[in-house]
C-alpha cells in the first residue's frame, strides 16, 4: 500500500511538475515539439513557441534559422490561430521580438506575398494583426530588393 501511495505521488509530482514548467527563451525542445505537431498546434502549444523567442536568442544562431522557419510555416499553415494567439499573449511574449523575425524571414523561399494575403482573410481587425500585415509588406519589399 505505502508503494502504490508513493508511485502514485510520484507521478503526481512529476506531472504538475511538468505543466507547471515556465518556457524558457531559446528552447530547442519547444522547437522540436512545434515542428512535429506544426498544421495541429493548439493555442497552448503555439504561445509556449512565441514564449521562446528573445532578443537575446538572436545570437544562437540554431535556434534563430529553426525558429524564424518555423513562425513562417505556422503563420502559413495556421493562420488564425497564430495571430489570435499572438493577440492574445501579447503582454507575455516578446511581441517586438516576433515583428524583428516576420520582417526578417532567413530565406527567399518563404511566400510573404501568400502569408500577407491569409492574415488579411482573418476575420478580426486589430492593431496586432496590422503590425504583422507591415512586417510581412517589409519584408517583402527587403526580399524583392534582392
Amino acid at each position: 500500500m505505502k508503494l502504490k501511495s508513493f508511485i502514485l505521488i510520484i507521478l503526481l509530482s512529476v506531472r504538475l511538475t511538468h505543466y507547471g514548467q515556465s518556457i524558457e527563451k531559446c528552447d530547442g525542445t519547444v522547437l522540436l515539439t512545434t515542428g512535429n505537431k506544426i498544421g495541429q498546434l493548439t493555442q497552448r502549444e503555439i504561445s509556449n513557441f512565441l514564449l521562446t523567442f528573445g532578443q537575446e536568442c538572436r545570437n544562437n544562431v540554431e535556434y534563430s534559422e529553426w525558429s524564424n522557419e518555423l513562425l513562417f510555416s505556422l503563420l502559413d499553415k495556421q493562420t488564425e490561430l497564430t495571430v489570435r494567439t499572438i493577440e492574445k499573449e501579447e503582454k507575455n511574449i516578446e511581441l517586438e521580438e516576433i515583428f524583428f523575425v516576420l520582417k526578417n524571414p532567413i530565406h527567399d523561399g518563404i511566400d510573404i506575398k501568400n502569408l500577407i494575403g491569409k492574415v488579411n482573410k482573418v476575420k478580426f481587425n486589430t492593431r496586432v494583426k496590422k503590425e504583422i500585415i507591415d512586417r510581412l509588406k517589409t519584408a517583402e519589399s527587403l526580399l524583392n530588393q534582392k
